[in-house]
């Protein structure tokens, strides 16, 4: 009679691994891991405690992973763009690990920057590689370092979504020819970059950065894409999700709002939000379930209030 595998601490973080892997972190319950392993929840609990020790211990092996393998971009000639490379690399391999587990953020950050300090990494290693390559310092190696990185993420982004699987000499091509992009901008000086700048509101809806913000979470978010390509009327507890989009993207807090503009409603919010995320009258008015007139009214007397 054959001898029982033993049920190890090594065996279950790779089941729990090859399950986040294969379908997100909701597939991690203790039911699916013994039914995976073939053994009793006290294996798992005897070697983790819990369902969440082992989510625990499946995110710190996931991080481990990612700064060995993105950091082995760091090799490569030029060495920043490497690390780019490296990074979207591990995104078409991990793109479960990396942007469910390694990147995810439950508390949004203030700035884009304090996202990518905290959840990307290696600016150390990229100012030094961006010292070293291009002898840029201080302020201008760090403006190239995020916005690279930038780049980068919705480079990863476009590469996981199923909308274009880019290959590696592709992605090679986009980020170099980024990198002297901004690298023409930045040896510009500051006179010569206005030239490069658009002027303020001239988006197809009047404000540029944020029909940027639109298009750019439009591929992000499955319920602003679906609103976008067919819009219905949002339900109540939908409302939060777009809020904390437009948190997470933007300088909007609805709060600060309300402190300098008393008269602020519920509806006034609402119609903000919408107007932020750069849906026409037509569309609000589907969104918000009242007619177009309602809508551009409540648009007037928004503005009025904001004025």
């Amino acid at each position: 009679m054959a001898r029982p595998v033993s049920v190890t601490k090594e065996r279950i973080l790779s089941a729990a691994l090859d399950l986040v892997r294969s379908g997100g972190p909701s597939l991690l319950t203790a039911r699916n891991l013994c039914a995976r392993l073939g053994c009793g929840a006290s294996a798992i609990f005897s070697s983790f405690g819990s369902i969440q020790g082992v989510r625990n211990a499946v995110r710190e092996e996931a991080r481990k992973l990612y700064r060995k393998r993105v950091g082995e971009g760091f090799s490569l000639n030029p060495p920043f763009k490497g690390f780019g490379i490296a990074l979207i690399w591990f995104a078409m391999d991990e793109p479960q690990l990396l942007f469910s587990m390694i990147m995810e953020s439950k508390m949004p950050p203030t700035s884009y920057k304090e996202y990518i300090d905290a959840y990307v990494g290696f600016k150390a290693e990229s100012l030094s590689a961006i010292a070293e390559t291009f002898g840029l310092q201080e302020n201008d190696a760090e403006l190239l370092y995020y916005q690279l990185v930038l780049v980068t993420l919705g480079l990863a982004s476009t590469c996981t979504c199923g909308r274009s699987r880019l290959s590696i000499p592709q992605v090679s091509e986009i980020l170099g020819k980024n990198v002297r992009a901004f690298l023409m901008v930045i040896h510009a000086g500051n006179d010569a970059r206005e030239g490069f700048v658009p002027n303020a509101g001239e988006g197809p809806a009047g404000e540029l950065d944020s029909y940027v913000i639109m298009q750019a979470l439009v591929g992000q978010n499955h319920l602003l894409q679906g609103l976008r390509a067919k819009p219905r009327y949002i339900q109540d507890e939908e409302w939060a999700e777009l809020e904390r989009m437009l948190r997470n993207s933007s300088d909007f807090r609805p709060e600060s709002l309300r402190e300098t503009h008393h008269d602020l409603t519920k509806g006034d919010i609402r119609i903000y939000i919408l107007s932020h995320l750069q849906f026409s009258v037509s569309e609000q008015a589907i969104l918000l379930g009242i007619s177009p007139a309602s809508v551009t009214k409540a648009r007037q007397r928004l503005k009025a209030k904001l004025l």
